[in-house]
Order: structure tokens, then C-alpha cells, then sequence
């Protein structure tokens, strides 16, 4: 196609809603539509409404849980899901010369972007699996935090004295393995991917050095891929007060191993980004 694409690349909460919010700042087209704002992502998630639909649905079509944290990747698309992406994409590139989109679930449908999607680029960004791992325990504590705060006094009570105490203890022990385990399948899928494509069709950014190269970002989306941009400050949006407190997720894996995988992960995923 001859549009310029930019698909967004990352695991959940890795700050990919940050990364878009100043893409479409720059005024690049992220979308006609996105999804509100939600606990977690009090700013806004940016996602395009129509990719973030198309992924639930077919995520679901396959018996798999639509939020995306799954450690199984999508092997094939039946015809109609293949026609449906198609027609999808053919619906973008006849509105926007130059447009992209985020959802992290699009880690799970690389290999058939690629396939429809030859000429598009790719915008990386990683985040450690610590941080990603306690992001997502964080964010469903926040989750029992507003249920209960919505509840009556009687509830409440029950939450602040026995329940509230012990949550994200027991939070940790449920989902810190299973999530470090979505944070590989997710990273593996993107290193898999990026083997397939020529190194200048992408970036990687490290989502703590953001702040710092934001401008080296724009530069290259400018200069080497041609988007047609106006540079926003990345440091008036960013809110450091929206970084949860990272929780020590070590103790909580029993398979050491997979603490082992993420790490040699991250560091192939450090050796490619600015």
C-alpha cells in the first residue's frame, strides 16, 4: 500500500498509551475513535475502537480471553477473520495517507500484519518484566480499591479492616507467575517478529529512557520514514505521579527458570533499542 503506516508495538501496560497520546499530539492519525480512560490509564488508552474491537472478537472466536493476557499465540485466522482484518485495513488506508494504531493484543496477530501489511513500520517499546508484572497487579488492586469504594458501609468497613490488608498479597501469589508468563509470550512474539523484518522498518524504544529520547523518536519517524509530523513535548504529558510503586514480584515465582527467560528477553530487547 502506498500509505505510511506506524503500528504501535507493546506488551500491556508498557506504555504504549503514553507513546500514542504524543504520537497523535504530533498529529499523526492514531484513530477515529478510541477507547476511554479506565483505571490504570487515567489519560486515556488511545486505542483505535476498531482494531481493539477486531482483536477481542476473533481472541474470543478462538476461546481465548479477550483482555489478551494470554501466553498462547494465534496460529491462523479463518478465512472470514483474514477478510474481516482486510477489509478493516483497506477502510483506514482510504481515509489517512499517513496513520497507525495501538493495542497491545496486536502482539498476538504480528505474523498476519506482516503478511497484509509489507511496507508498514513498526514502533517498539519495552518495559522490564518487574515492572510490567506489578503494573498489572497494581492495576487490579485499583480495580478492588473502586468496587469496593462504590459498595455500602457495611462493605467498606469489611474491606478497609479484614479484605484490603491482604490483597495485594494475595494478588501477587495468584497472578505474578501467570503475568510474567503473558510478558515472554508477548516479548518473544516481538523479537520473532522483528527477525523477519529488515532493521530499518523499526524501533525500539526503552520505556525509561523515553523521557530522554523522545526527540532522537520523532527525528527518525520524520527523517527516515517520512511521517509528516510537528513535535510535541513528550515531558507535558508525561506524569512520573502515574507510575505505580513497583512490588517485588521475585518471591512469587516458583519456576525460577522463567525469571531467567525474561531476563535474557530483555536484554536481546535493550540490545536493539535506542
Amino acid at each position: 500500500m502506498s500509505n505510511n503506516v506506524l503500528i504501535i508495538t507493546g506488551m500491556h501496560r508498557s506504555g504504549t498509551s503514553l507513546l500514542t497520546q504524543w504520537l497523535y499530539r504530533c498529529g499523526l492519525h492514531m484513530g477515529d475513535q478510541f477507547l476511554g480512560a479506565g483505571i490504570g490509564n487515567a489519560q486515556g488508552h488511545y486505542e483505535d475502537v476498531d482494531f481493539y474491537n477486531y482483536h477481542q472478537r476473533v481472541l474470543s472466536e478462538h476461546d481465548l480471553n479477550k483482555d489478551g493476557l494470554v501466553t498462547t499465540q494465534l496460529q491462523s485466522l479463518s478465512e472470514a477473520q483474514q477478510q474481516s482484518l482486510r477489509l478493516l485495513i483497506q477502510e483506514k488506508a482510504a481515509s489517512q495517507v499517513q496513520w497507525g494504531w495501538k493495542d497491545p493484543r496486536t502482539c498476538l496477530f504480528l505474523p498476519f500484519y506482516r503478511e497484509i501489511l509489507p511496507d508498514a513500520r513498526y514502533l517498539v517499546i519495552s518495559r522490564d518484566y518487574r515492572s510490567v508484572v506489578s503494573s498489572l497487579i497494581q492495576r487490579l488492586y485499583a480495580e478492588s480499591v473502586h468496587k469496593y469504594e462504590r459498595k455500602g458501609w457495611l462493605s467498606r468497613l469489611i474491606w478497609q479492616y479484614f479484605k484490603q490488608p491482604y490483597r495485594k498479597e494475595k494478588l501477587l501469589r495468584k497472578y505474578s507467575e501467570h503475568n510474567l508468563k503473558v510478558w515472554i509470550s508477548y516479548n518473544e512474539a516481538i523479537l520473532q517478529h522483528l527477525q523477519q523484518l529488515p532493521s530499518s522498518t523499526y524501533l525500539v524504544v526503552d520505556h525509561s529512557f523515553l523521557t530522554n529520547c523522545n526527540q532522537q523518536v520523532f527525528e527518525h519517524l520524520s527523517a527516515e520514514w517520512k511521517f509528516q509530523l510537528k513535535y510535541c513535548d513528550f515531558k507535558a504529558l508525561y506524569k512520573e505521579s502515574l507510575i505505580s510503586e513497583r512490588l517485588d514480584i521475585t518471591s512469587y515465582i516458583k519456576d525460577p527458570s522463567l525469571l531467567q527467560k525474561a531476563s535474557d528477553i530483555q536484554c536481546k530487547l535493550q540490545a536493539l533499542a535506542l
